[in-house]
């Protein structure tokens, strides 16, 4: 298996406050089935927000902009995620990747997105998660299923909801929800996409490839989101699970 990624991720950044970024965080959102599909979930879960929240490996916290005003938020990362994943803010709190620097029951709210498949122990991390919390805190969380392998070699696990609600338990969460992020449909117009993005960054070849195809890129993008916003199609394969937990 090789240890080289020869088409990583974009990096997910916030808005900020140019037109510029808002501009580019709006086509991200639009091109991006996965953010998309994390999104539908995430802003009304943030929007409930008020008390303190930890966002566990924040990155360059695109999500911030969500939490309302009354909301203290708190951006927590692994200290070598600059050099693995490219990412540093001078806000983070930054740590051994281990057991989380605060004590018990500080947070009401604990929320990390595509952040537990990178994790060598995910079980230590929700137990982690699940001590910082408050009694009847809330947790909320992505992760990826039908999803190439990423940041190598930091990616190391795809979750069912069977092997999700045995996590949950142990850590010891009293109740969750587990939503699917899309569909069979989802997944193969996200799969689509990034093939063309991978031909547009690839040979010239590729390249011919990717204009040849490029005409039917809208079609795609739009069976892709009615499929996210209308619930089509199996959701036994989809891109990943949104999920809710209670302390």
């Amino acid at each position: 298996m090789s240890a080289v990624e020869n088409f990583p991720p974009p990096p997910n950044l916030p808005a900020g406050d140019s037109l510029g970024g808002k501009f580019k965080f709006f086509v991200r959102r639009l091109l991006d089935l996965n953010v998309c599909s994390v999104l539908l979930c995430l802003i009304p879960w943030l929007a409930q927000c008020k008390g303190r929240l930890l966002e566990v490996g924040c990155g360059a916290q695109p999500y911030r902009q969500f939490a309302p005003p009354d909301c203290v938020y708190q951006g927590l990362d692994w200290e070598g995620s600059k050099q693995a994943f490219d990412y540093y803010r001078v806000d983070t709190i930054y740590f051994d990747g281990h057991n989380f620097p605060f004590p018990d029951e500080s947070f009401e709210y604990v929320l990390h997105t595509e952040v537990l498949e990178h994790i060598q122990d995910p079980q230590q991390f929700l137990d982690e998660c699940c001590r910082v919390l408050q009694p009847r805190g809330e947790l909320f969380f992505s992760v990826p299923f039908q999803a190439r392998y990423h940041y190598i070699p930091n990616d190391y696990w795809r979750f069912t909801p069977a092997g999700l609600e045995l996590l949950l338990l142990r850590a010891g969460f009293t109740c969750w929800k587990i939503f699917p992020r899309g569909s069979d449909i989802t997944v193969a117009v996200a799969k689509c996409m990034a093939l063309e993005y991978r031909w547009l960054r690839g040979n010239l070849w590729n390249k011919l490839l990717g204009l040849f195809y490029f005409p039917l890129f809208p079609f795609f993008l739009l069976a892709g989101h009615i499929s996210l916003r209308f619930k089509q199609g199996s959701t036994d394969d989809t891109l990943g699970y949104n999920i809710v937990a209670i302390r």
